[in-house]
C-alpha cells in the first residue's frame, strides 16, 4: 500500500516538470522571435517599446517559470525522501512484527511441550494415587478383620481412630478423608497393635462370667496370643484363660488356675520373685 502511493506521488509530479519545460520553451522562442525583429529596424518608436515591455514580461514570466520549476523539483525531492523514509519506517516495522510473531510462535510451541509434560506427570501421579488408594483400602479391610481379635483394653485406646475408617464398602465418593489422612488412621492402629503384641501387659478389667456375676479382676496379655485374668472375692476364687478370636475374645473359665495366674502377675509387677509357674494353654 506505501509503495503504490509513492509511485502514485512520483508520477504526478513528473508531469509538471516537464509543462514547466514546455513553457519556458515557448517563452524562449518568443523572446528570440522579438529581438529577431528589433535587429531588422522594421518596426517604428512605439513598437519598439512594445516590443521591449513585451521583451521584460517575457524574461520576468521566465525567471518565474525557473522559480516554479526549481521549487517543484525541490518539493518533489522533499516528498521522495518522506515516502522513502516512510516505506523504510513500514519497512522496519513489518520486520520487527515478523520477528515478534516468530518469537510467540516459539513460546506457543514451548508451551505445548511443557503441556504435555504436565499432562505425562499428571497421567503419572493419578496412576500413583490410584495405587496408593488401592493399598489403603487394602489396609483398612484388613484393620476391620483384625479389630475384633484386639483386646478391649487396646480397643478402646485406638477406637478413634478406628471409627474415623470409611465403612465397608461405602462408595470413594463419598468419601470424605483424604488418602494421607486414612493411611495415618491405619498405620496408628497397626502400630499400637504391634506395640501390644511384642509385650506383656497388665491390666485391671470388669469381667462378665457365665453365671452372670461381674468382677473385678488382673488380666495378663501376653501380646494378641493369650491372655490370663485372676481374682478373688470374699466366697470364691475366680480366673481364667482368653483366647482372640474372629468374634472376639473367648472366655475359658478356669477357677482351678487362680493361684498360679495370680503368681504369674505377681511376679510381673515384681511383687514376687520369678519363678517357673505351669499354665494351662490351649493350641487352636
Amino acid at each position: 500500500m506505501v509503495v503504490s502511493e509513492t509511485k502514485t506521488n512520483m508520477n504526478h509530479s513528473q508531469p509538471t516538470k516537464s509543462k514547466l519545460q514546455l513553457q519556458l520553451l515557448l517563452l524562449t522562442c518568443c523572446w528570440i522571435g522579438l529581438g529577431a525583429q528589433a535587429q531588422q529596424g522594421t518596426a517604428s518608436g512605439s513598437e519598439q517599446q512594445d516590443q521591449l515591455a513585451l521583451s521584460r514580461e517575457l524574461l520576468n514570466k521566465y525567471y518565474e517559470s525557473e522559480k516554479l520549476l526549481g521549487q517543484e523539483q525541490a518539493d518533489w525531492r522533499l516528498g521522495k525522501e518522506l515516502l522513502v523514509s516512510r516505506v523504510d519506517l513500514m519497512e522496519a516495522q513489518l520486520k520487527e512484527l515478523v520477528t515478534k510473531t516468530a518469537e510467540e510462535k516459539g513460546k506457543i510451541t514451548e508451551s505445548d511441550s511443557e503441556r504435555q509434560k504436565l499432562d505425562v506427570q499428571n497421567q503419572e501421579l493419578s496412576k500413583t494415587q490410584d495405587l496408593q488408594l488401592n493399598a489403603v483400602e487394602k489396609a483398612e479391610e484388613r484393620v476391620r478383620q483384625l479389630w475384633q481379635m484386639l483386646p478391649e483394653v487396646l480397643q478402646t485406646k485406638v477406637r478413634g481412630q478406628f471409627e474415623r475408617l470409611p465403612k465397608k464398602d461405602m462408595p470413594r465418593a463419598d468419601i470424605k478423608s483424604s488418602v494421607g489422612e486414612r493411611f495415618l488412621n491405619v498405620l496408628a492402629i497397626l502400630n499400637e497393635a504391634t506395640k501390644f503384641h511384642s509385650d506383656v501387659v497388665v491390666v485391671n478389667e470388669r469381667r462378665k462370667l457365665k453365671n452372670g456375676q461381674e468382677l473385678e479382676v488382673e488380666t495378663i496379655y501376653f501380646g494378641l496370643a493369650v491372655g490370663y485374668f485372676a481374682g478373688a472375692d470374699l466366697t470364691q476364687p475366680m480366673a481364667g484363660m482368653l483366647l482372640p478370636g474372629k468374634d472376639g475374645w473367648e472366655t475359658i473359665e478356669m477357677p482351678e488356675s487362680a493361684v498360679q495366674i495370680s503368681d504369674v502377675i505377681a511376679m510381673n509387677k515384681s511383687a514376687k520373685l520369678a519363678g517357673f509357674v505351669p499354665l494351662p494353654v490351649k493350641i487352636r
